[in-house]
């Protein structure tokens, strides 16, 4: 994926529209943190398209909320996850491959 190469006026906060790019300046610490507000109710990140349908949240208690497939996307990133609903199961996906998914069933039993 193509690094973004706005920048904020000044340096001093992320640009409204546009692509940028953080960078770090010292190797000990975090990159980004963001801390939510005493008694945090809405979302910490969501990632949606331009028709404002979610792709990827993370809440407020952390949990990550990502879309359902029907089918497995191709041309997928070593390392991609997603999840792809078959046959009424649902199945982790793990790319290996561009070409090579690897499908763990997840099973409605908790034990």
């Amino acid at each position: 994926m193509a690094e973004g190469s706005d920048s904020a006026p000044g340096g001093l906060g992320v640009p409204l529209y546009g692509d940028f790019e953080i960078i770090q300046r010292t190797a000990a610490t975090d990159v980004a943190t963001i801390t939510g507000a005493s008694g945090q109710a809405g979302d910490f990140i969501v990632c949606q398209d331009s028709s404002g349908t979610e792709k990827f949240v993370v809440d407020s208690g952390g949990g990550i909320t990502v879309p359902i497939l029907t089918t497995a996307p191709t041309g997928q990133v070593a390392g991609g996850i997603f999840l792809v609903q078959a046959s009424g199961k649902i199945q982790l996906a793990v790319a290996n491959s561009s070409a090579d998914l690897l499908y763990v069933e997840i099973s409605s039993a908790i034990s």
